[in-house]
């Protein structure tokens, strides 16, 4: 990145390559730091958890469609599934608030009651955090947790089975039905798919069950949707891989609604899932605990060799698929 790119031409990943390059960790005890889900330190016999993220007025959310209350638990939400892509247990949260003119005490309440929410349901203790002026509202959140076992993007290896969590689609779908005017409290099926935008869930305890197995190689959040996130994955582990589109983990309820949910499934974001890996050697064990511990998880590809990823087709059609997921710069 040159001194002489306009703003216009950054994107998330050139920044924090430029970082990586600029801020290397040169100490034996900081496992990993710019790049991955989380940094991780090493302390004692653990491994220490660290992460932070910003929710913007009009990047992340839209001050007169977010309820604050549900505002103040994805601010915190948003964080855990980093540390749930850890397979780890948070601890402590500090909070930063930019606030502008617009927010008064009844909304600070809320959103502090949102936050009071989160805190309880996923044992997190509020130690901290820093209050200023702004023109619009800004969310700075840092999580600190812990990890015996944390598992990194970097350990995918070719032969791999590619997992997901969830149905993805589902938050993307949410949105457009907030910016084409839909509110909360008309439509059952509707209030649901704008729930799964405004009040999304960490997988904390499947993450931290599959690291406790041994089950994976790889693990990563889908916040940014899986076309970006699976490349960063690919990239940090030098490998590529292909996506069967007979196997995607499209939302049902997302296909009654729009003629592509292909799109949203591969490109939506903020669906917070967990994308890992299992090595085959592995995956008959992690079959038969997925079924014992009902757990609905899709297989959807296999990592490969060759530094692309391909959508591939039951008929032996391949396609290289681009990301197209959220861009923080856009």
């Amino acid at each position: 990145m040159s001194p002489n790119n306009q703003f216009k031409d950054f994107n998330e990943d050139s920044i924090i390559k430029f970082l990586q390059q600029k801020f290397s960790s040169s100490t034996a005890k900081a496992l990993v730091g710019i790049g991955d889900d989380t940094a991780v330190i090493k302390t004692g016999k653990s491994y220490l958890l660290l992460t932070k993220d910003l929710l913007i007025e009009n990047t992340h959310f839209i001050f007169k469609v977010h309820p604050p209350y549900l505002l103040g638990r994805k601010c915190l939400n948003v964080n855990l599934s980093d540390i749930a892509a850890m397979g780890g247990k948070p601890n402590y949260c500090l909070i930063g608030l930019g606030l502008s003119n617009k927010v008064d005490w009844a909304w600070l309440q809320e959103f502090f009651a949102g936050v009071e929410s989160a805190t309880r349901e996923f044992g997190l203790e509020l130690v901290g955090g820093d209050l200023s002026r702004s023109s619009t509202v800004m969310i700075s959140v840092t999580i600190v947790g812990k990890s015996k076992y944390p598992v990194l993007r970097s350990g995918a290896k070719p032969g791999d089975l590619i997992y997901v969590s969830g149905h993805l689609g589902e938050a993307a779908w949410g949105l457009k039905l907030l910016k084409k005017g839909y509110s909360l409290g008309k439509n059952k099926e509707i209030d649901y798919f704008i729930h799964r935008f405004l009040d999304p869930s960490p997988n904390l305890k499947l993450g931290q069950q599959l690291v406790r197995q041994n089950f994976i190689s790889a693990m990563i959040d889908l916040s940014d949707g899986l076309s970006t996130d699976l490349r960063r994955l690919c990239q940090v582990s030098h490998c590529g891989a292909e996506l069967w589109v007979d196997q995607l983990p499209s939302s049902p309820l997302v296909r009654k609604f729009t003629s592509r949910p292909r799109d949203l499934t591969l490109h939506g974001g903020e669906d917070y899932h967990l994308l890992f890996t299992v090595p085959a050697s592995r995956e008959a064990v992690f079959t038969r605990w997925q079924k014992k511990n009902k757990y609905q998880l899709f297989c959807c590809g296999r990592i490969i060799e060759k530094n692309e990823i391909y959508l591939v087709w039951p008929t032996g059609r391949r396609e290289v698929l681009r990301p197209r997921g959220f861009r923080h710069f856009a």
